[in-house]
């Protein structure tokens, strides 16, 4: 009876095995996304803090820096197929106007 038991529990992952190891990336694939979503929102309130710093050229690079890191996070999304923060950016239509990013971050 235990040769039979191990044959089944054998049979049974070998068969489940794809569909587990689909769920544990699923899995991970949103943890990564949750995190950079937080760290975006994180480093969003740093350039809020440091906007309030007096201007000068300094202060004005670093915010820039934060904002491309921010960028380059949203373009991590997008290489993680997560829907584009930028849901105008592409669209001619929109002209001047410039819409809030879909994580709705202040830069």
């Amino acid at each position: 009876m235990k040769e039979v038991t191990v044959v089944l529990v054998n049979k049974w992952f070998n068969d489940n095995l794809d569909k587990l190891i689909l769920k544990v990336n699923i899995m991970d694939l949103y943890n990564e996304v949750v995190k950079i979503k937080q760290l975006r929102k994180d480093i969003d309130e740093k350039i809020q803090e440091v906007k309030c710093l007096d201007s000068c050229r300094e202060v004005s690079i670093a915010i820039t820096k934060l904002q491309e890191a921010v960028m380059w996070l949203g373009m991590d999304l997008k290489r993680l197929n997560q829907p584009n923060p930028y849901p105008s950016s592409k669209d001619p239509n929109t002209g001047s106007k410039i819409e809030p990013t879909a994580d709705n971050l202040k830069l």
